[in-house]
């Protein structure tokens, strides 16, 4: 099966990635300085023009101090 950008479910992930950075009080140019990438970048991810993957989302959650596991059980949570 195959998945787009802008599926419903990469949406949920992208604005649930958004949450976390703005609740840890982090600006897109702070993240994006967390995770060694340019600002563009961040707000091109959260807008869904790049994909997200495993381990990005891992080095995302660890930028804003929460669990990976445990934020992906929320979104996992929200969509059953």
């Amino acid at each position: 099966m195959s998945v787009s950008l802008y599926h419903a479910k990469y949406e949920a992930l992208r604005n649930l990635m958004r949450s976390v950075r703005v609740k840890a009080g982090l600006t897109q140019v702070q993240m994006a300085e967390a995770l060694g990438v340019g600002q563009s970048y961040v707000s091109k991810l959260e807008r869904g023009e790049n994909f997200v993957d495993v381990l990005l989302f891992a080095r995302w959650c660890s930028a804003c101090g929460v669990k990976a596991g445990k934020t992906l059980d929320k979104l996992i949570e929200t969509q059953t």
